[in-house]
């Protein structure tokens, strides 16, 4: 399966590799088996991996079907944002139009694009920084 995930329950993170090339099909394969893992933390944060894509076989209205049926998942898990690290031209232009999408969808959901492992461990401390803000103020 070219989608695999773990968990990192220490750091409430949820890491999701794709390998090879990804289409809708294994993406809805994906949200489903993390909709049903009872593992997956609290107020995680996913990390979506895709510098060992090969290619990306999903048009513009699959795409669209993803972040409509993501939105499941993520409040079913209370999943609180999404990172994608792309370190190619490739993933990052598929990430950006994930991100729009997803900004459509659910406006509140945050979505973020790295593009090193550095970029996406400050945006992992920044993210958890500013949740732990908020908590104190409500």
């Amino acid at each position: 399966m070219p989608i695999t995930y773990s968990f990192d329950h220490d750091r409430r993170l949820i890491l999701t590799k794709v390998t090879g090339e990804l289409d809708l099909a294994l993406t809805e394969e994906y949200f489903a088996l993390l909709q049903q893992d009872d593992k997956c933390p609290d107020k995680a944060i996913e990390i979506v991996d895709f510098s060992a894509v090969s290619d990306f076989s999903i048009h513009y209205g699959e795409m669209s079907r993803i972040t409509d049926i993501y939105q499941g998942t993520k409040s079913g898990k209370d999943i609180q944002a999404t990172i994608f690290n792309c370190t190619s031209k490739l993933s990052y232009g598929i990430a950006r139009m994930l991100q729009a999408l997803h900004e459509f969808a659910n406006d509140k959901h945050i979505v973020i694009i790295t593009r090193s492992n550095g970029e996406l461990e400050k945006c992992i401390e920044d993210l958890r920084s500013n949740k732990a803000e908020e908590s104190d103020t409500l």
